[in-house]
């Protein structure tokens, strides 16, 4: 019996938002359920959660959108760390470029598509794409409104408007409390990427 049909909201300035959806993804896989996982904002092809989800379709239907790091391959590879300086693979959310712009729309499309076949679908930094006003709200809860009805949505990002709080049946709020960052330690591959 499909019991499914909620609405999560992952949100906070703490590392693992986007890791605990993935939690509540291996616990559904084991029941058997399809999911889709959309990632707006990372285009970035060293993350770690990718290499896993890809060998998980076609249970996972998994798409990322976003610029990538020209050092992608080698990061990947471990022959280079990842020093968050590299300003051209992340996006200015107050003067968002043609090509970000298209990736969202991108993202949010497939995001449309893949909501009638998968049983819980991830949309993963969508918070921020809603805050930064980068996809009409009403467009958004007007889909929320008129999603199929056993469909569970997962919604991360720190910074949630009101309005994703405010429709989530589930709101976990991930607080920093302390982080190496602060001290002077880049993101580590296998733990932040």
């Amino acid at each position: 019996m499909n019991e499914l049909g909620l609405i999560h909201c992952y949100t906070g300035d703490g590392k693992g938002k986007t890791t605990s959806s993935i939690g509540l993804i291996i616990r559904a896989l084991g029941h058997h359920y399809k999911v889709g996982f959309i990632q707006f904002l990372k285009g970035i092809s060293y993350y770690g959660e990718l290499f896993f989800l890809y060998n998980l379709y076609p249970d996972v239907i998994f798409y990322h959108f976003g610029k990538d790091c020209p050092k992608s391959s080698s990061i990947k590879q471990g022959f280079e760390k990842c020093d968050s300086s590299c300003k051209m693979c992340f996006i200015d959310f107050k003067n968002p470029s043609k090509e970000d712009m298209k990736y969202i729309e991108l993202a949010w499309e497939k995001s449309k598509e893949i909501s009638e076949i998968v049983d819980i679908l991830v949309l993963d930094e969508i918070n921020l794409v809603l805050k930064y006003n980068l996809l009409p709200m009403d467009e958004f809860l007007d889909f929320i409104k008129n999603k199929p009805k056993n469909l569970e949505i997962i919604l991360t990002g720190r910074d949630a408007p009101k309005e994703v709080i405010e429709i989530s049946d589930y709101v976990s709020e991930i607080k920093m409390i302390k982080h190496p960052y602060n001290r002077g330690i880049s993101g580590r591959r296998g733990i932040e990427y």
